[in-house]
C-alpha cells in the first residue's frame, strides 16, 4: 500500500467516523438509548479522533522533517494520537464522574507522559 493510499482511506474512514457520530448526536436520545447508545457515542467519537490526530501527526511529522521514512512518521504519529486520545477520554470520563480536578487532570497527564516516555526510551534492536 503506498503512503498516499494510506492518507485517502485513513481520510475516507475518519470522515465516516465524524458524519457517524454526527448521526449518534442527532438521531440517538441518551436517555432512551442506554448502554448502546453510550457505546456508540463513544465508540464513533474515540474513532473519529484518532483518526484526526493520526493525521495531522503524520502531515505535522512530514511537514517539520522530510527526509524521515513516511512509515516510521506514521507509527510515530499514530502512538502519539492512541496516547493523545487516552488522554481525552480519561479526561472526559473523570469529568462525567465528576472527580475531574486540577491535580486528577495533572496526574492523568503525567501518567499517558511516563507511557511515551517508555516508549521513547526502549532500545530498538539494531539490524
Amino acid at each position: 500500500m503506498s503512503f498516499r493510499l494510506f492518507l485517502l482511506i485513513m481520510s475516507l474512514a475518519t470522515t465516516a467516523a465524524w458524519i457517524g457520530w454526527m448521526f449518534v448526536i442527532h438521531s440517538i436520545d441518551p436517555t432512551q438509548a442506554g448502554t448502546l447508545g453510550f457505546v456508540l457515542f463513544s465508540f464513533t467519537l474515540f474513532v473519529a479522533v484518532l483518526g484526526t490526530a493520526v493525521l495531522f501527526g503524520t502531515l505535522l511529522r512530514i511537514w517539520l522533517r522530510p527526509s524521515d521514512l513516511p512509515l516510521r512518521q506514521t507509527v510515530r504519529a499514530f502512538r502519539q494520537a492512541l496516547i493523545l486520545t487516552g488522554l481525552f477520554f480519561a479526561t472526559l470520563f473523570l469529568f462525567s464522574q465528576e472527580a475531574l480536578r486540577w491535580w486528577t487532570a495533572l496526574l492523568v497527564f503525567i501518567l499517558f507522559t511516563l507511557v511515551e516516555f517508555l516508549f521513547l526510551s526502549r532500545k530498538r534492536p539494531s539490524a
